[in-house]
């Protein structure tokens, strides 16, 4: 019977559970036996990869600035929240131009969505190219006109205190493992991708080794899709009920 591999968006997992999805995927690889089903090559080097990924995220965990970057964006969630609230309140203005440039603004907003739910790297790229399209010459006529010059500078200004703590970590990194938490986990997912993209192959010629063990791989991805569903919710600003 063919299956389908579920699909996980394993760059939304977080950096520990990231990890532990992978381990608990290689060991299903492991258990299947790569080298009878004819993947070995691969998973050797998916197995290399998630070794750097372990070795980067026990870094991630001990370095003195991981501490500071969680309340740096924690800042700059606050702040991107708070600048699309305002603006969201000033569709409601009574002053009909006030309203114009709020709902021009809030096109712009919704094209980028909750930036704030994105990976660290991913936000911080996100509040860039958000920035730059916001100092265009329309837009910025409408950031003076809704009066949110002040939230676009302090967001500008907690992004760039984002960054150079994550400068400041990779140069601290360095010095102690040639892994980064990004380029690992990039390396691992390939890998994964490739493993599984070959087992899917398998199916095709009737494999019944590949197809038992994508049972068992379906049943790991499953419950780490409930997992990322959690941690997405934990992520989204719940609304007060009035």
């Amino acid at each position: 019977m063919n299956r389908n591999i579920i699909v996980l968006d394993f760059h939304l997992l977080k950096n520990e559970t990231h990890v532990q999805c992978h381990e608990n995927v290689s060991a299903i690889f492991e258990r299947h036996d790569p080298t009878v089903i004819g993947f070995n090559p691969l998973f050797l080097g998916y197995k290399t990869a998630y070794g750097h990924e372990v070795l980067a995220l026990d870094f991630f965990r001990g370095s003195e600035f991981t501490a500071h970057i969680h309340l740096q964006d924690t800042v700059r969630d606050r702040l991107f929240r708070g600048l699309v609230n305002t603006v969201q309140g000033a569709t409601h203005h009574y002053d009909p131009t006030v309203v114009a440039a709020a709902i021009s603004l809030m096109t712009i907003f919704n094209h980028y969505g909750n930036i704030a739910k994105k990976t660290l790297d991913d936000e911080t790229a996100a509040i860039n190219d958000l920035l730059r399209e916001l100092a265009f010459t329309a837009p910025a006529a409408a950031i003076t006109t809704v009066g949110v010059g002040t939230w676009v500078t302090k967001l500008a200004a907690a992004n760039v205190a984002f960054t150079d703590l994550m400068t400041d970590r990779y140069q601290e990194a360095a010095g102690r493992t040639p892994y980064r938490m990004t380029t690992t986990r990039s390396e691992t997912d390939r890998f994964y991708h490739a493993i599984t993209g070959q087992l899917e192959s398998q199916l095709l010629v009737g494999n019944h080794a590949a197809d038992a063990l994508i049972r068992d791989l379906n049943a790991v991805l499953e419950r780490y899709k409930r997992i990322l569903a959690q941690e997405m919710a934990e992520r989204t600003p719940t609304t007060p009920v009035d």
